[in-house]
């Protein structure tokens, strides 16, 4: 009786241990999926603002701005008015621009 005892305890706390380990392991897991994103978003960011860089050369800077701003705002990079007008500036002149 004593051993059975033992071994229902033993299996009782395995079990709350295993519980409260998933749900840390949970969150954890949240956490990096939401940080994965987070630099999925912002490696797809750049890479819109490298095409958008290559296509635009030679464009009015307020058209750059504007489509700057459209492009980047469903990826959730929202970027001053200034820094806008100098990325638009920068893509019109043909300078290499990068988000920072």
């Amino acid at each position: 009786m004593g051993l059975q005892l033992l071994e229902h305890q033993f299996y009782a706390r395995e079990i709350a241990m295993s519980t409260a380990s998933a749900g840390w392991q949970r969150t954890t897991t949240g956490a990096n999926v939401a940080r994965q994103i987070k630099a999925q978003r912002r490696g797809y960011a750049r890479a819109v603002l490298r095409t958008l860089a290559h296509t635009q050369q030679h464009r009015p800077a307020a058209q750059v701005q504007r489509l700057l701003r459209d492009t980047l705002t469903p990826l959730g990079v929202r970027l001053p008015a200034a820094t806008l007008h100098q990325l638009a500036s920068d893509i019109t002149a043909g300078r290499p621009v990068d988000l920072t």
